[in-house]
């Protein structure tokens, strides 16, 4: 009888874990898409209307298909965007609503059910705050995310002085509508169901073997949820790393890299296995910005840090731009070879620009320094350990003439 009901805790258990875990990806995976609509319609307003909506040959509004020189609002644009990405990733409806939509779109600008109702009426109370829900549409269960679009000062002046705007008494902060993501989980509930039926099948056979079948059980259960939670990581690392670009050099930026070394420090302690970094510094790089310019010099912080993405070949590994003219890289489950390995490569892509540097001390062309550090993450370490270590060997590859890599796996 204890064994039968310890069977039946850890089904529950794992079927709670796995709703918690698909429940929790589909949010952050709505909250990374929600974030890049409102990104593009911001830029989009700053860096385009912003600046052209005092030519008197070009026309900003809502119906600027039927217009000459017409280009669409900031909202319009977002409302096209979200209808065009909703037509190609199949699953995945894009939605801007609003109790006041322009006259062109009162068919189809506002709320069409409950969902959007309760997610309008909830965000005028709380915009700051997000709703959400998982709903069931037919055979389909889908994941529905909305976050409140306020309106900012160039959006009242708009508004609020057009003819044809439903309301013309906005102020700045007023909630004027809603971004809605809905997405479906249903691959994600198929693999989930399979897993949960294999245990199921596991449990009714291990019951009847006693203490044998109590320690397999607890092996496979332990075996499912940690693959459940890796495809978690894995998965939300990615839709991340969309929104935590290095805008200069278009690859991860320092907070990137803080947060993926931490996670990635805990899943190497959890498996026990090696976790390397490289640190590279442009070399004198700042007589490259005196000599040649600063726009120059960005170029050239573009080139070098494509040739260190482009020198990677694992999936999981992570280029970063640090700061300045530093770039760090994170190699996990690399010991110090294999790390010294793909340093040397990095190396060798750089040298192969051919970056012109007349200023450099030791080379005709732009070259790196890069210090290599190897960890193994245990209880007695930490994240700050790994980066001191490469920052000590990166200090000694400077001092020992540049150009060069020096790898050090122990403080």
């Amino acid at each position: 009888m204890l064994l039968c009901a310890g069977a039946g805790v850890a089904l529950a258990g794992t079927t709670h874990l796995t709703s918690e875990l698909i429940n929790d990806q589909a949010l952050q995976s709505a909250q990374v898409s929600v974030k890049i609509m409102n990104e593009a319609r911001v830029l989009y307003s700053k860096t385009v209307v912003n600046r052209i909506s005092d030519l008197p040959e070009i026309t900003v509004g809502p119906d600027y298909h039927a217009v000459f020189g017409g280009i669409p609002n900031p909202a319009t644009y977002a409302i096209e965007l979200g209808e065009k990405l909703s037509s190609q990733e199949k699953g995945t409806l894009f939605r801007l609503y609003s109790d006041y939509p322009f006259p062109n779109r009162q068919a189809t600008g506002g709320p069409h059910d409950q969902f959007q109702k309760d997610a309008l009426a909830y965000l005028k109370q709380h915009p700051t705050e997000a709703f959400y829900r998982q709903e069931k549409q037919g055979n389909h269960r889908l994941f529905r995310y909305a976050e409140a679009v306020s309106m900012e000062p160039t959006c009242v002046t708009c508004h609020n002085h057009l003819l044809y705007s439903p309301k013309r008494n906005w102020q700045v902060g007023d909630v004027r509508g809603v971004l809605e993501v809905s997405q479906s989980i249903d691959p994600l509930l198929n693999t989930a169901q399979i897993g949960v039926k294999a245990i199921s099948a596991s449990l009714l056979i291990i019951g009847g073997l006693g203490v044998v079948g109590t320690v397999l059980i607890f092996s496979y259960s332990r075996s499912v949820n940690q693959i459940l939670r890796e495809e978690v990581q894995i998965k939300t690392a990615a839709l991340q790393q969309l929104a935590t670009i290095d805008e200069l050099t278009q690859i991860s930026n320092r907070r990137q890299f803080d947060q993926t070394l931490e996670n990635q420090w805990r899943a190497a302690q959890t498996i026990a296995k090696p976790l390397s970094l490289l640190l590279c510094d442009v070399d004198f790089f700042k007589k490259y910005n005196d000599a040649y310019g600063h726009q120059i010099g960005d170029r050239c912080l573009r080139l070098v840090a494509g040739a260190i993405q482009a020198s990677l070949r694992n999936p999981c590994d992570l280029a970063a731009r640090y700061g300045g003219e530093e770039f760090a890289v994170i190699l996990p489950q690399a010991d110090v070879t294999e790390a010294k390995k793909t340093a040397d490569q990095i190396m060798a892509a750089v040298q192969q620009l051919k970056i012109e540097h007349q200023q450099s001390e030791i080379s005709p062309y732009v070259s790196l320094s890069i210090g290599v550090a190897t960890l193994l993450p245990t209880a007695s370490n930490q994240p700050a350990d790994l980066i001191r270590l490469a920052d000590r060997a990166l200090y000694q590859a400077k001092a020992q003439g540049r150009q060069r890599v020096v790898a050090c796996s122990e403080e």
